[in-house]
C-alpha cells in the first residue's frame, strides 16, 4: 500500500501530524494536533485516501464529544446517530476543502460498497429501513445505490447534507429519532451490550505476559525480555522502547468504551460498517499487529546528513584542536606524493572504463534503428524496376541512458584495520565517475552524530531508535573544484594511514557501530532527491559493509486513553517515503527489505561489498549466502574459496536485497598497489617468466572494485 501523496497538503495549513501506530482505532490529541490511526491491512490507495481524509476530517471539525466512541452522554442523540450525521457533514466539510479528496471518497465507497461494508444491499425491502440507514447510505455511496426516499424524509436528508456545526447535528438527530419513532416505531433497535469477551488459552497466555510487562513498569522494550544471554547474543530484532504519549488529560480516544447511558436506537448500516472496519486493522491470530515504524522526517535527515562544507569545517576545526594540543610533537601530513597517487589512479580506472563504454556502446548498437532518408541512392537508380530499395538508409543509434551512483561506505571501529584501502578504492570510484561523467555522491555512516545524541532529540518527533546516525558527504560530484580537491586530499590521507588513531577524526565522522538500516530508510529520500536533480534513468546504489546493521528499537509509549495492540515482536512494517515495507524482525531481513523497496521504488540497481575483516566472519557470511541461494553449505563454500583464489572476490547474484554482491576479504587484500616485476641480475628465462606472470596478475586482481564496477553499472 502507498501511502497518500495528499496528506502533506492535506495537513499543512491546519498543522495536524498523523501519527500511525499500533493502536485498535482512531485517537486525536487535541492540544498537540496529533491523529493517530491504526496499522491497517494492505489495502487500495483511495480506500486508505478515505479513512484518512475521513478521519482528519473529524480531527479538524468534530468535538470531544462527537467523535464515534466518546463516552460522553447527549440526550436524545443515539452515538450511531450522530456517526451519520456528523460523517455527512465532516465528510462533506473536507471534500470541499480539499477537492482532490472528491475522486478518492467516490473511488473508495464504491470498493466499500462492493465488499459489503454497508451490509448486504442485494433485493432490500425499503420500507423495513430506517431513515437514519437510508439517509447513511445516500451521503456515503451518493448514486452508487439509489436510495428511495418519501417527501418527509427528504426533508431529513437535505438538512443533513447542509449541517454547518455540530450543535446543528444534534438537532437533527434529535428530530430524526423522534420522526422515526412516530413512523418507524416497529423497527426501532437498541443495542444489546456487548458480552464478555472469551479468552482461549493462548490469549490468557498472552494477557498474563502482558501483565507482568505492565507490573515491571509497563515497559513494552523487547531488549527487557531477553535472558542474559539473549542480551549478550547478537540478536538483532526490532524491539520498542518507550517515549511519553500526548498529555492524556486532552487526548481523545476512539478505542471501544462502553456507553454509560442507555441508547433509544441504533443505525443498522453504521453500526455494520464499524464492525468492517475493525477487520481491517492488521492483526495475527492471537491479535497482535507488527512492529511499527514510521518514516523520518525532515528534521531527523537534516540533522543526520552532513553537508562537506559543515564537514570540512569539522575537520578543521579538529586538527587545529590536535595542533594545539599536540604542540611540538605535531607533525603535518605530507602530500607530496598526492599529485603522482592521482595520476597513478587515473590510470587504473582506464579498464573499468573501457568495460563501461564498451557495454554503453552495446546497450546502444542492439537497440538501434534503420529507416529510409527519402534521398535516392544514384549508385542503386539501374535497378528501379526490379528493386524497390533505391534509397538511402540512416541508422538511428539508442540514447545511452543517463547513470548516476551513490555509495555509503560503513565507518563503524571494525573497519578501522581496513580503512585506508577502502579509501584507495573509493578514490579509485570517484575518479572513474569522472571519467565517465557520471553523477555521484559518497556518503559514511557512523553512529557518532552529536547533533542526535538523546539530549539532543527531547521535543523532536523521533520515529524509532535513530542510533546517533551520522552521514557525512565524503565526496560528490556537485562540488566545487575547490571543495572537490579537499575531498580528495582527506581520502588520500586516510588512505595513506595503515590505521586512522581514534584522534584523526572529527565529531562527524568517528568510530561507531552499524546503523545501516537508519542510514538505508534516509538514503529513500537522498535517492530520490538525486534522481530527480541529475536526471538519472540508471541509478546505482552500493554499500560498503563489514557486517549486519544494528537493530532497530521503536519508541513505543503508554497511553491510558489510547487503546493500544500488543505489537508482534516477530514482524514490522516500515513507513519509508510513502511506501510500506512488510518485514520481519531480524535485521539482515530489515536491510533486504529496505533494499528491495528501494529497488522497486526508484528502480536502483543495487550492489553490496562486503568485507570480512577475519576468517570467522568469512566463514560465516559465505554460509549465509549460500543459504539465500538454497544451496548446501560446504560445497558452495569449497567453490567459493576456489573463486577467491583465482578473482581475489567471490561474487553471487540477487542476495541479501542487492542485484550484485561481492566478498572479499579486508587488509592488503584490498590493496590497489601493484606487484613490482622485479628479477635478478642472473635470472634465468624462466624466473624472468614467472616474474612477469606474477607482475600480470597483480594488475588485473588488485582492481577488484575496478574490474566489476565497471561492468555492473553499466
Amino acid at each position: 500500500m502507498t501511502k497518500s501523496t495528499l496528506l502533506p497538503k492535506l495537513l499543512a495549513k491546519e498543522n495536524v501530524t498523523i501519527k500511525h501506530g499500533n493502536y485498535k482505532t482512531a485517537w486525536f490529541d487535541i492540544k498537540n494536533r496529533v491523529l493517530g490511526l491504526p496499522l491497517w491491512e494492505d489495502m487500495h490507495k483511495d480506500v486508505y485516501d478515505l479513512f484518512v481524509g475521513h478521519e482528519v476530517g473529524h480531527a479538524l471539525e468534530t468535538p470531544f464529544e462527537g467523535w464515534h466512541d466518546s463516552p460522553e452522554k447527549l440526550k436524545g442523540c443515539p452515538r450511531s446517530y450522530i456517526n451519520v450525521v456528523e460523517d455527512a457533514r465532516i465528510e462533506r466539510k473536507i471534500q470541499a476543502r480539499y477537492p482532490g479528496l472528491v475522486g478518492c471518497f467516490n473511488r473508495g465507497y464504491k470498493q466499500l460498497l462492493d465488499r459489503e461494508f454497508f451490509g448486504p444491499l442485494d433485493d432490500l425491502d425499503w420500507d423495513e429501513i430506517k431513515l437514519i440507514d437510508k439517509i447513511n447510505l445516500k451521503t456515503k455511496l451518493g448514486t452508487k445505490l439509489e436510495v428511495p426516499f418519501s417527501v418527509e424524509e427528504k426533508v431529513f436528508l437535505d438538512r443533513s447534507l447542509n449541517t454547518s456545526t455540530f450543535d446543528e447535528v444534534l438537532d437533527l438527530v434529535r428530530d430524526i429519532l423522534t420522526w422515526t419513532k412516530e413512523n418507524q416505531e416497529e423497527l426501532i433497535q437498541k443495542p444489546e451490550p456487548a458480552p464478555a469477551p472469551s479468552l482461549d488459552s493462548d490469549d490468557i497466555e498472552q494477557e498474563q505476559e502482558q501483565e507482568q510487562q505492565q507490573g515491571q513498569g509497563g515497559h513494552d522494550d523487547y531488549e527487557q525480555e531477553n535472558t542474559e544471554d539473549e542480551q549478550s547474543s547478537t540478536n538483532d530484532e526490532v524491539g520498542q522502547t518507550e517515549q511519553p504519549e500526548p498529555e492524556t488529560e486532552e487526548t481523545v480516544s476512539a478505542a471501544p468504551i462502553e456507553p454509560t447511558h442507555s441508547e433509544d436506537d441504533i443505525s443498522i448500516t453504521d453500526t455494520i460498517f464499524r464492525e468492517k472496519e475493525k477487520s481491517l486493522v492488521e492483526v495475527d491470530r492471537h491479535g497482535n499487529q507488527p512492529v511499527y515504524l514510521d518514516d523520518v522526517n525532515k528534521d531527523i535527515i537534516s540533522k543526520a546528513v552532513i553537508d562537506f562544507s559543515t564537514l570540512n569545517e569539522a575537520r578543521k576545526t579538529h586538527e587545529s584542536k590536535r595542533k594545539e594540543l599536540d604542540g611540538e610533537w605535531y607533525t603535518e601530513f605530507d602530500y607530496s606524493e598526492f599529485p603522482q597517487h592521482l595520476k597513478n589512479i587515473k590510470k587504473n580506472v582506464q579498464v573499468a572504463v573501457k568495460e563501461f563504454e564498451m557495454r554503453k556502446a552495446a546497450y546502444r548498437y542492439t537497440r538501434a534503428q534503420t529507416a529510409k532518408t527519402g534521398t535516392i541512392d544514384v549508385n542503386k537508380l539501374w535497378s528501379y524496376k526490379t528493386n524497390e530499395d533505391i534509397f538511402f538508409t540512416a541508422t538511428k543509434l539508442a540514447d545511452a541512458k543517463n547513470h548516476g551512483m551513490m555509495l555509503l561506505i560503513d565507518m563503524s571501529g571494525s573497519m578501522a584495520s581496513s580503512m585506508h584501502h577502502v579509501m584507495d578504492q573509493v578514490m579509485h570510484l570517484v575518479m572513474f565517475c569522472k571519467a565517465v561523467n557520471i553523477p555521484f555522491e559518497v556518503y559514511g555512516f557512523t553512529s557518532t552524530n552529536p547533533n542526535l545524541e538523546w539530549d539532543q532529540l527531547q521535543g523532536m518527533d523521533v520515529p524509532f531508535e535513530i542510533d546517533g546516525l551520522s552521514m557525512p558527504l565524503i565526496c560528490s560530484s556537485s562540488l566545487n573544484k575547490a571543495d572537490f580537491a579537499e575531498s580528495m586530499k582527506h581520502m588520500y590521507k586516510r588512505a595513506s594511514t595503515s590505521r586512522n588513531s581514534w584522534g584523526d577524526l572529527c565529531k562527524f565522522e568517528e568510530w561507531g557501530s552499524t546503523p545501516l538500516n537508519q542510514a538505508l530508510i534516509v538514503s529513500h529520500h537522498l535517492v530520490k532527491k538525486f534522481k530527480r536533480k541529475h536526471g538519472v534513468e540508471k541509478m546505482n546504489f552500493i554499500t560498503f559493509t563489514d557486517g549486519d546493521a544494528n537493530r532497530i528499537s521503536q519508541y513505543y509509549g503508554r497511553n491510558e486513553l489510547v487503546e493500544t495492540f500488543y505489537p508482534d515482536r516477530h514482524n514490522a512494517v516500515i513507513m519509508v517515503d510513502g511506501s510500506r515495507v512488510k518485514t520481519t524482525t531480524g535485521s539482515r531481513q530489515v536491510t533486504k527489505s529496505l533494499l528491495e523497496n528501494m529497488k522497486k521504488k526508484y528502480g536502483t540497481n543495487n550492489i553490496g561489498f562486503f568485507m570480512a575483516d577475519d576468517s570467522s566472519a568469512w566463514r560465516q557470511r559465505l554460509w549465509i549466502v549460500s543459504e539465500e541461494l538454497g544451496m548446501y553449505s560446504e560445497e558452495y563454500k569449497s567453490n567459493a574459496n576456489k573463486e577467491y583464489r583465482k578473482n581475489k572476490c567471490v561474487h553471487a547474484q540477487s542476495v541479501l536485497g542487492y542485484s550484485e554482491y561481492y566478498l572479499v576479504k579486508g587488509g592488503n587484500h584490498l590493496a590497489t598497489e601493484e606487484d613490482g616485476f622485479e628479477v635478478k641480475e642472473d635470472a634465468s628465462n624462466a624466473n624472468i617468466r614467472n616474474a612477469f606472470k606474477k607482475f600480470a596478475k597483480s594488475k588485473k586482481q588488485n582492481k577488484i572494485l575496478m574490474t566489476k564496477f565497471g561492468k555492473a553499472v553499466a
